[in-house]
């Protein structure tokens, strides 16, 4: 728990120094960015980045007045909306990302071999697929 603690504070503040996010912001935008062109439904976001609905209608209302993302109604679910990243929010994002991956490549993988950076990607994908219950996506 110190280790993964002191490594997204680490994350974050590179973030922070480097863009105008932070790494909530961060793993908000990754989400709606890996769900592609359809968007991302609220309450599969929540879950994803673990945030209770009133918090996620909070930060993601403050992503839409920052023009990186939009809401739009589901095809699929009139009662639901789906978020969009705008192409802002894309910039944004993919700005982010290089941060973001360079900031693991220093404080993580360049302190471990390939044998052990395989061995703990499969023991966390393990205890990851252990604990995704039923309603998590896996």
């Amino acid at each position: 728990m110190q280790a993964t603690g002191t490594l997204v504070a680490a994350l974050d503040d590179d973030l922070r120094a480097q863009t105008d996010i932070d790494f909530q912001v961060y793993d908000t935008l990754l989400h709606v960015f890996e769900a592609g062109d359809s968007g991302i439904k609220m309450t599969e976001l929540a879950r994803e980045i673990v945030l209770s609905k009133a918090g996620l209608t909070a930060l993601i209302d403050r992503l839409d007045k920052r023009s990186l993302v939009q809401r739009v109604p589901d095809p699929d679910d009139r009662r639901s909306v789906r978020i969009k990243l705008t192409e802002q929010g894309e910039k944004v994002f993919r700005s982010a990302a290089r941060v973001h991956l360079a900031g693991i490549r220093e404080r993580v993988t360049q302190h471990l071999t390939d044998d052990e950076a395989r061995v703990i990607a499969e023991a966390f994908e393990r205890v990851r697929l252990a604990n995704a219950g039923p309603t998590r996506r896996t």
